[in-house]
């Protein structure tokens, strides 16, 4: 059985190792350290903030992705946007992920947001993801340089 829930802490410690999961494929390779503790303290806020920033995606009772954002207000005017921080899935549940996405986006809808920012990393099948986004009506709105200081 699959499901689309908001965070809550029954899925705590699958949620850490699907992030584990993420920065190994997708991160590490940033010269990102990892901090568990930082981790630990993210996900307990996510409860606090009621969970409506953090979506799992739930098979058979266990956590097997997530899609999980920050909301920002436009300085241009007050509409409410959804920034994307992480949207990672298993490996063995991949086929889940636009599933995934296309719910969260139908409760944020509901909840009153205007927009939706997603990331691609340039690691992580850059270009199978930006013909995704596509298809789905985003449009590529700018790029980000990063470098460790």
């Amino acid at each position: 059985m699959i499901n689309i829930e908001t965070y809550s802490d029954k899925y705590y410690s699958d949620v850490v190792k699907i992030v584990k999961n993420f920065y190994d494929e997708a991160v590490k390779q940033y010269d990102f350290d990892m901090d568990k503790d930082v981790l630990a303290d993210t996900i307990t806020k996510l409860k606090a903030q009621n969970a409506g920033n953090a979506f799992l995606l739930i098979v058979d009772d266990k956590c097997e992705g997530i899609l999980a954002g920050i909301e920002a207000r436009g300085f241009l005017n007050k509409k409410r946007i959804f920034q994307e921080v992480i949207w990672y899935i298993n490996e063995p549940f991949r086929r889940y992920g636009v599933l995934l996405l296309k719910n969260v986006q139908a409760l944020l809808k509901a909840e009153g947001f205007n927009s939706m920012i997603m990331a691609v990393l340039e690691n992580s099948k850059t270009e199978k993801i930006k013909r995704l986004y596509g298809q789905m009506g985003f449009i590529n709105f700018e790029s980000h340089w990063v470098r460790s200081l």
